[in-house]
């Protein structure tokens, strides 16, 4: 996604994308009749062959369009099944943290709520700070120094601790997959493609030897509904910063629950 969609809310996007597109299709209509329509048409009117091309040129766009369509749901559906598997996490490990003594349960509990509140805050990171998929949670990290150095007196305990060290590993994996997928998206190469077919599509549409009105009526038409679509994938490009992001409201019910069991 480029940089500037990162600080638009749903409705920027969509006014940036809608009105965007309306205001160069008008404004080509009336450049158009102004400066090239005699020179296109001249004789021989010539909206036949433009409406062939039109028609194979929606066509391929439109394919391109809907294949981005899907993989960005995909991807922003995926994260957000990640986030719920994490809060799933989290509060299996609340519960497996019961098995360890007094007062090591307690310590570790509190970790894991402030680690808790960093997931939060991870969710939905500021638009301009990097996130580093291979950076270290602080949070995680007391997790691990804590139950690493815990003596197991009990099989039951060396049982519990076996079981949060896999926890933990999981975690680790969820936060890592959540943080690269901030980063990954449509790349820019593929988002000119997407901008230079909607201004050749909105082109073909302008040259049209139609009256005014019905062009105008027709051209906005396509125009809306052409920056809606574009709207759309841009706004689930980023599952964390602009446009739709995902919710974070399975963590925070997860850290209510801890709150509620103090």
């Amino acid at each position: 996604m480029p940089e500037l969609f990162k600080y638009l809310s749903v409705t920027q996007m969509a006014l940036l994308f809608c009105l965007g597109s309306l205001a160069v299709a008008w404004l080509g209509v009336l450049l158009s009749r102004r400066l090239a329509h005699a020179w296109i048409h001249g004789r021989r009117n010539a909206n036949e062959m433009i409406g062939l091309t039109l028609a194979a040129f929606s066509t391929l766009y439109g394919i391109l369009l809907g294949l981005l369509a899907v993989e960005a749901y995909q991807d922003f559906s995926s994260v957000q099944d990640i986030v719920s598997k994490e809060a799933l996490a989290i509060a299996a490990l609340h519960h497996d943290f019961e098995g360890f003594p007094q007062p090591t349960q307690g310590e570790l509990q509190e970790k894991l709520r402030s680690y808790a509140r960093e997931a939060i805050d991870a969710v939905h990171p500021p638009a301009d700070v990097p996130q580093d998929p291979h950076s270290r949670s602080p949070g995680l990290r007391a997790l691990f120094a804590q139950v690493m150095s815990f003596q197991a007196k009990l099989k039951s305990e060396e049982i519990v601790q076996a079981e949060t060290f896999g926890r933990l590993n999981t975690l680790v994996e969820h936060r890592r997959y959540l943080i690269a997928a901030g980063a990954n998206g449509i790349p820019k190469e593929l988002w000119r493609v997407v901008c230079l077919g909607g201004l050749l599509l909105i082109s073909l549409m302008c040259i049209f030897d139609m009256e005014l009105h019905v062009h105008m009526i027709l051209s906005g038409a396509m125009a809306l509904f052409l920056g809606s679509a574009v709207f759309l994938i841009a706004a689930m490009d980023n599952p964390f910063n602009g446009g739709m992001t995902v919710d974070s409201g399975p963590l925070e019910a997860v850290l209510a629950t801890f709150s509620e069991a103090r």
